[in-house]
């Protein structure tokens, strides 16, 4: 497990293989709400919901390299 993700699983929870299996069968919302607090899977779809925060979280350097582990770009 690389530092971003050993950092993501620390400060949100997020089991990033999980999260990858959920997203590929179309079920990251299942992901979330039984796998986050509430309030933690809330900020997730805030973030999710909005362009603007949506893109400002994914032109992050972080953001690129977790997206690439993830099989997403």
């Amino acid at each position: 497990m690389n530092n971003i993700q050993k950092d993501l699983g620390k400060r949100s929870g997020i089991d990033v293989d999980k999260m990858k299996q959920a997203i590929q069968k179309g079920k990251l919302e299942d992901y979330l709400n039984s796998s986050l607090s509430s309030d933690t899977a809330k900020q997730v779809k805030n973030v999710l919901s909005s362009k603007e925060a949506t893109e400002k979280l994914l032109s992050s350097a972080q953001a690129k390299e977790l997206m690439k582990k993830l099989g997403l770009k």
